[in-house]
Order: structure tokens, then C-alpha cells, then sequence
């Protein structure tokens, strides 16, 4: 008997070619990844963003954003969009026989963020502002159709090889550093081997998304309700005009399979909708998880957006807590390849996001037991008198600065100009001293150095919003992080020369011990 043949290795990835390296490579072109490679591009970094859907998937996924993200959003450009969005105003959870027995206004005066505090909008609009402001950017590289098959990673960066889906071509990124934007299902998280931390919240509903010819009379048109039936608890929220979301929470011995079916989707609308009345765009059955991954970071590699932390939808925080994400660690990952701040600095960015989102994740896990509880049976609570939702802003955690206590680690606000205009359109995405003119004036020549090599931008006054701000808090200036967080208060010129230089000693030590 002859010898078996030996088997040939598999071939090696191609060498990356001159114009397939990068700075960051991003996996992932949903609103996460689009985000982080924007601001990232904004500032100067040379970005690339993988992702198999050569167009933006068309039926809406995401659909809340609230006051902070659309700061964001202003950074980004994407603010026109704004008008088109439909402004939340409110939520009503019933019984079963449909009596509220807890009513909720959402605010209907824009925030301290300078916008209202929830809207509702439609995905595929603003990933395709963002495909399109990438696309005009000479730093920034598409690879729309193209899917991550392979990931590696030394001291000096991360191969990244990518095969075309429809030609099967295969090509190798070379990048600095590779952050996985690309889901629950995370490909880079996979290759990160990270633990992932069950926060209990899983729940499977089957998620319906309509286009009704007319929208209904009885249907509300800016308020969402909750009816907690025992016999499948719904969701119900009106998303970006005309399109409406039904949520059907299923019992966990239902065939998610014949729940999608359109024979049983039908009359599970027949109550609102008559069948021919409306277009449906989506019926899937989708499971939510209450998950937070330990290990955002392993070496050149990290993680945002869902591929970092899940929650269920109660909060509409999910797309949040990723935007956050990225405007968390665009800033830090430009200062770390500018050779300004060592890799270290990266190591903030889940102390900080980590302890941020996880009460998200916590309380919209406990929201999706309670609703699902009564869909076991149990009774709802006394009704209770209307009342108006208060923000819920959970602080930053040990990061940039070891213990952040209020003001510190906590969103800071965005006032108006004289002339409307708003602050950030002023700064940019940028460190920024802002409070009494004679504080802001009255620092040393030092602290002006520290201040350029940070690319910090000083605003003096600020107006009634941000003195007021400060008066409750002591302090008559702030020094305020590209993503909007406080890093530090001062109450005179001295603190403030001491807080930058804090700050200069975390992020310059070369600067401060030349």
C-alpha cells in the first residue's frame, strides 16, 4: 500500500499591499463603526472600515437616540438631519386590559445637552450620511462587501485579511490598531477570546416593523406603550414617520421560526392594522441578551457597540452606549497614534465605558423580567400619577482620573452663544477650558503650552447655562474632555493651572518632564 499523500498547508494571506495599510482598521460599518472611523478621520487618523453589505441594510434596526448621542451626531455633521427625526413624547405601560398603571412624559424642552432628550429616527438614513461623508474623505477607506475572514496581531499592529463576497478575492489590511464594531455576533470578539459576563435580561421577541398606508387612529403617533398581557406582553413604538415597531415578547416554548410567518404575523396586527392596509419591512424573531464583555481591549485590539456590551431594548440605550463608545476612544486612540499619549491611555477606555453602561444594561434587564414576569401572570403595580422621566446619567468610571466623583467623570453641559449658536460647534471634538473669563486669563504661560500641545480650545464665559453650572458645584471653570466629560474643576486661576497640569502629566509626560 502506497503512502498517503501529505497534505499541503494552507497557503499563507497575501502581503498587504502599500495602499491596504492603515492606522485603524474597523470592523463593522453599522452607526458604531461609522461613527468612531469618522471622528477618527476628522482627526486626521487614516481609517479603514470593513463590512459584507456593500449598501445600508434598509429595514430600521436601532431607532432611539437621545439628547447626549445627538451631540455626536453635531460632531459628526449629521445634526441637519435632526428636523426629520420624530421627537418621543412618552410611554404608557397597561395591563392587560389595557389600563395604564404607569404613565411617563419625556421632557418637552431641549436639555442641557442643547437638544430634547428622545427621538426617534431611522438607521439607514444616517448610516448613509456617514458611508457618504467617509467616502469623500481622502483618509478614509471603504470596504463595503468585503467580510473579515482572519485576524492577527504583534507589537507593532494587526493583519486583517478580507475576502470580497462576491468575487472571493482575498486581501490583507495592515493597521495600527482593529476595533470590532460588528455586533453581537463580534468576529474580532471571537478572535479576542473575551469573556462575556451574563447580566440576566434574555428575552426572544418577535420584532415587526410596518410601513402603514395611513397610520391609524388608533394607534398614538409620538407615544410608545407596553401592554403587559399575559398571553404575549407588546411593545409598541412609533419609529421614524410613517413607520411603526411591534414587539411581541414570545414564551420561551415558542418556534421562533413559526412566529415569523406571515400567517401568524397578520392577526397578530389585525387589532390595528387590516392585511393589505400596510407594508411590512421585518418580521424576525430576535434575541435579547444582558450581556457585558470583560476585556475590551487585548493588545492592538478592541471592541465597541454591541460587540462590547448587549442590554434589551426597554431603555433605547443600546445605540447609545456604543456612540458613547466611540466618542470615548476616537479621541484617545488619535492621541496614542500622534505619539502624544502612550498605549496605556487605551487601557481607560473600558475602566471608564465598562462601569458606565453597565447600569443600562442592569435596569434594562430588570425592565424585560418585570414586563415578561407579567406575562407569566403576575399582577402589575398600582396605578400611579403621570409623572416626567428624569435623565438617568450614570458616571464615568476610574480611568483618566482614579476616583471621578461628581462634577468630575460626568457629562458636561452643552450651552448656546449670544447669536443660538451651540458650543460644540465652536470646540469641536476637542479638550476644552471653559468658565470665568478672568479664570480662563489668569493661568501661566506653562499652562497656555499645555493647552496647545492638547489642541485644547479656551472659552471664556460661556454664558448664564455654564456659570450657573459651576456656581452649584463650587467652581467658577471646568476642563472638559473631547467626549463632553468633565475631567476636572476649578474654583480660581491657580486650580485651574493645576488640573491641566494634571491632565498634561497623564497625557504629555514627555512635555512635562523636558
Amino acid at each position: 500500500m502506497s503512502a498517503p499523500t501529505p497534505r499541503s498547508p494552507a497557503p499563507p494571506p497575501p502581503a498587504p499591499d502599500p495602499g491596504d495599510t492603515c492606522d485603524v482598521a474597523v470592523v463593522g460599518a453599522g452607526p458604531v463603526g461609522l461613527a468612531l472611523a469618522a471622528l477618527l478621520s476628522a482627526e486626521g487618523v487614516k481609517v479603514a472600515v470593513v463590512d459584507p453589505h456593500r449598501v445600508v441594510c434598509q429595514h430600521p434596526r436601532a431607532t432611539h437616540l437621545d439628547d447626549e448621542t445627538m451631540r455626536t451626531l453635531q460632531t459628526l455633521g449629521a445634526a441637519d438631519l435632526e428636523p426629520l427625526f420624530l421627537r418621543q413624547s412618552g410611554w404608557v405601560l397597561t395591563g392587560a386590559d389595557e389600563q395604564p398603571f404607569l404613565e411617563l412624559a419625556m421632557p418637552d424642552t431641549v436639555s442641557d445637552q442643547g437638544w430634547y432628550t428622545d427621538y426617534q429616527f431611522h438607521q439607514p438614513d444616517f448610516e448613509s450620511r456617514l458611508r457618504g461623508l467617509l467616502a469623500t474623505r481622502d483618509g478614509a477607506r471603504l470596504w463595503l462587501g468585503w467580510e473579515a475572514v482572519a485576524l492577527d496581531q504583534d507589537a507593532e499592529g494587526a493583519g486583517l485579511v478580507v475576502r470580497e463576497r462576491r468575487s472571493g478575492r482575498v486581501r490583507c489590511l495592515r493597521a495600527a490598531y482593529v476595533v470590532g464594531a460588528d455586533g453581537a455576533g463580534s468576529f474580532v470578539r471571537a478572535a479576542m477570546g473575551a469573556d462575556v459576563e451574563d447580566l440576566r435580561g434574555t428575552q426572544t421577541s418577535l420584532i415587526v416593523d410596518v410601513h402603514p398606508f395611513h397610520h391609524p387612529d388608533s394607534l398614538p403617533r409620538t407615544t410608545g406603550f407596553v401592554r403587559c398581557d399575559a398571553e404575549r406582553p407588546l411593545t409598541y413604538v412609533p419609529i421614524f414617520p410613517p413607520l411603526l415597531r411591534f414587539e411581541f415578547m414570545l414564551d420561551t416554548a415558542a418556534d421562533p421560526a413559526e412566529a415569523e410567518r406571515p400567517e401568524h404575523v397578520y392577526p397578530l396586527l389585525s387589532r390595528w392594522l387590516a392585511p393589505g392596509s400596510y407594508r411590512v419591512l421585518r418580521a424576525d424573531a430576535y434575541e435579547w441578551h444582558a450581556h457585558l464583555v470583560r476585556g475590551w481591549r487585548d493588545g492592538r485590539l478592541l471592541l465597541a457597540g454591541d460587540a462590547a456590551h448587549e442590554m434589551p431594548p426597554m431603555l433605547g440605550q443600546g445605540l447609545c452606549s456604543g456612540l458613547r463608545d466611540a466618542a470615548n476612544l476616537a479621541w484617545k486612540l488619535a492621541l496614542v497614534l500622534r505619539g502624544r499619549a502612550e498605549g496605556t491611555l487605551l487601557d481607560t477606555y473600558e475602566s471608564e465605558r465598562a462601569a458606565h453602561v453597565r447600569p443600562y444594561i442592569v435596569e434594562s434587564a430588570r425592565q424585560a423580567n418585570m414586563i415578561e414576569a407579567f406575562g407569566r401572570g403576575e399582577r402589575p403595580p398600582a396605578s400611579t400619577a403621570p409623572r416626567v422621566v428624569e435623565r438617568f446619567r450614570p458616571p464615568l468610571g476610574p480611568g483618566l482620573v482614579e476616583r471621578p466623583a461628581d462634577p468630575v467623570g460626568q457629562l458636561a453641559p452643552q450651552p448656546r452663544g449670544p447669536g443660538g449658536e451651540r458650543l460644540d460647534d465652536a470646540t469641536g471634538y476637542r479638550f476644552v477650558a471653559v468658565g470665568a473669563p478672568e479664570v480662563i486669563a489668569g493661568v501661566d504661560d506653562a499652562t497656555r503650552a499645555h493647552w496647545r500641545r492638547l489642541g485644547l480650545v479656551a472659552v471664556a464665559g460661556g454664558g448664564p447655562v455654564v456659570r450657573e453650572w459651576l456656581a452649584e458645584r463650587g467652581a467658577k471653570a471646568a476642563l472638559v474632555r473631547p467626549d463632553r466629560y468633565v475631567y476636572g474643576v476649578a474654583a480660581d486661576a491657580a486650580g485651574l493651572v493645576d488640573v491641566t497640569g494634571r491632565l498634561a502629566e497623564r497625557l504629555l509626560p514627555s512635555a512635562v518632564t523636558a
